[in-house]
């Protein structure tokens, strides 16, 4: 008798561990996909760039440039001053790129790069980079580009004056 009655406990305690077991797989796999939801939620909340953005200050010299959007969102190239202290260097140019909410113009990501204001081989590289695609795009479309670099030149020399003063005053 008492074999049998052992038999059924052992019986209602598989019964339950089974049911244990079952319910600890379920919970298991809600952790599991909670926890993948909270990564890609994160992977698309998390933000590139915007703290240096905020330590930045926008040059006047320096015109945003609009990139080709979304139906929600736009894309800016900014050349902002930073005098923020970052790897032991201060006083740099940010080069960002700027998402922006379409409507509001909030910044909801932004990754740069910053260069050293007095580093001249590395802004040497980048305008040669910047002309070389404005000989493309005049040769496109068939326009002469000695006029444009001319009238770019000469709005350098008018306003160089008044550029250097802006970075001394904000940045250095």
């Amino acid at each position: 008798m008492d074999t049998s009655k052992d038999k059924i406990a052992e019986e209602l305690l598989l019964k339950k561990f089974e049911k244990l077991s079952l319910n600890v797989e379920k919970l298991t796999d809600e952790i599991t996909q909670l926890k993948h939801k909270m990564d890609k939620n994160n992977k698309i909340n998390r933000s590139f760039g915007l703290k240096s953005l905020k330590n930045s200050v926008p040059l006047d010299f320096a015109k945003d440039v609009m990139g080709i959007g979304s139906p929600t969102k736009r894309y800016l190239l900014s050349i902002r001053g930073i005098s923020e202290e970052w790897k032991g260097k201060k006083n740099d140019f940010l080069i960002a790129i700027r998402q922006q909410e379409k409507e509001t113009h909030t910044d909801l990501k932004s990754l740069g790069i910053r260069i050293p204001i007095d580093d001249i081989k590395s802004i040497s590289v980048l305008s040669r980079e910047i002309l070389s695609l404005l000989y493309i795009s005049c040769e496109l479309k068939g326009i002469e580009i000695n006029n444009i670099l001319r009238e770019l030149l000469s709005e350098i020399n008018q306003d160089g004056l008044k550029m250097v003063r802006e970075i001394k005053n904000k940045m250095l």
